[in-house]
């Protein structure tokens, strides 16, 4: 009975942890680039500047995630993983707001780019260990859930603070928060820091090369990062857009419509995850991917149609119910290829820096076709890539949930 008792009691402790560290790190990993921009937009900094300190914390974030999969199936000490990122998230904030000078903001930027970009992996290795692999796909979508919770409240809470303290003080409150993080950190259990079983010359780069080959060899996994990816090149640019070209034809105050497309957004995607979260264990992976694949297309031809705020209300809902499953699911399915191998961090990995690369794509490629081509082309476009990608996922991309197989990755 004791031992019951302690077992529930350090499953509490690992729940909130998680609940209050994707709550809290939701800003730091998604906004903290465009609080940036604001910020060195008021300090008079040209749009190449701006652009440059912006791909900083991109490249910052691919490079820190192919690392970081790959380092998370060897070492087991995840929660000073955690804490070293949220103690350099906060200075490197510190310093792009003590320090507007071009060099600091760039290798401050790429530092804090991939700090932040390392958060997803680390949380979902300790999910992992903590809800074991029956419950992982559960606390997955929990994760998610507060994610998108932990934006749409944060987000709306530093826009206040921008609005009353200047363009600096969102920078500060993303700082905070990664600090503040730091006491839940503490809250995990030993649990956390289990060891994944992989021996250090299994992960050596040559062996780890060699079974990264021999899974891409596997039906599935080379359809779903390609998937992924293009998915990620042909969804990545669409609201960005949608703001720009509110603001360009004076359509209302862009701060509201970004405000809507945000909220919206992330309030939608909150049940969705936690709900696809529960129910992806029992359920086939592919006929709901694709349904979310498949809802992409569909938002870029309402835009087309319509660029009043309340079809951009509706694409933006459309856009939580797609990204709610897509972000469950991406775990999930990369769970299912790497059963067995060991290499499930790795994988994860892979496909985050996969994606983060195809959203940077995609908002070079849609600036470029909408200062040649106009707006509607280039949401056109971007539709009609994202169809490509529900037809690809659809035409060989095999089934991966088998229930009665465990997980041992």
């Amino acid at each position: 009975m004791v031992t019951e008792n302690r077992t529930q009691t350090r499953h509490r402790k690992d729940d909130l942890s998680l609940d209050g560290l994707s709550f809290l790190l939701a800003d730091v990993q998604d906004n903290l680039g465009n609080f940036l921009t604001a910020f060195l937009t008021i300090q008079n900094w040209p749009s190449n500047r701006i652009g440059a300190a912006i791909a900083a914390g991109g490249l910052g974030a691919v490079l820190a995630r192919f690392v970081c999969g790959w380092a998370l199936d060897i070492f087991a000490c995840r929660r000073l993983m955690l804490a070293v990122c949220c103690v350099v998230t906060f200075v490197s904030v510190a310093v792009m707001a003590w320090a507007p000078l071009f060099c600091p903001i760039v290798l401050a930027h790429f530092i804090a780019g991939g700090a932040g970009a390392l958060f997803t992996p680390i949380l979902a290795a300790i999910s992992h260990h903590t809800a074991g692999a029956r419950g992982y796909i559960a606390r997955m979508g929990r994760n998610e859930s507060f994610n998108h919770l932990g934006n749409a409240s944060s987000g709306f809470l530093m826009s206040l603070l921008g609005r009353m303290m200047g363009p600096v003080a969102p920078l500060w409150g993303v700082g905070v928060l990664a600090a503040l993080s730091l006491f839940l950190v503490g809250g995990f259990s030993a649990r956390a820091d289990e060891p994944s079983g992989q021996s250090r010359k299994e992960a050596s780069a040559r062996e780890t090369l060699h079974a990264v080959c021999m899974l891409l060899s596997e039906p599935g996994l080379a359809i779903f990062l390609t998937t992924y990816l293009l998915f990620n090149v042909a969804n990545g640019a669409v609201v960005p857009l949608m703001i720009e070209r509110y603001a360009f034809f004076h359509l209302g105050d862009p701060a509201v419509v970004t405000a809507i497309c945000i909220v919206v957004a992330q309030i939608t995607m909150a049940p969705v995850a936690f709900f696809v979260g529960r129910k992806a264990p029992h359920w086939p992976r592919k006929p709901l991917f694709i349904l979310a694949l498949a809802l992409q297309p569909v938002r870029d031809g309402l835009v087309v149609l319509s660029a009043g705020w309340p079809t951009l209300a509706l694409v933006q809902i459309l856009d939580g119910l797609s990204s709610g499953i897509i972000l469950v699911l991406f775990y999930a399915i990369l769970s299912d290829i790497a059963s067995g191998s060991g290499r499930r961090n790795l994988l994860i990995g892979l496909g985050l820096a996969l994606g983060t690369i195809g959203a940077l794509l995609s908002n070079l490629a849609g600036g470029a076709l909408t200062s040649a081509y106009g707006f509607n082309t280039t949401f056109m476009i971007l539709g009609l890539t994202g169809a490509v990608v529900a037809c690809l996922f659809a035409w060989g991309m095999p089934e991966t949930n088998h229930p009665a197989v465990s997980d041992p990755a």
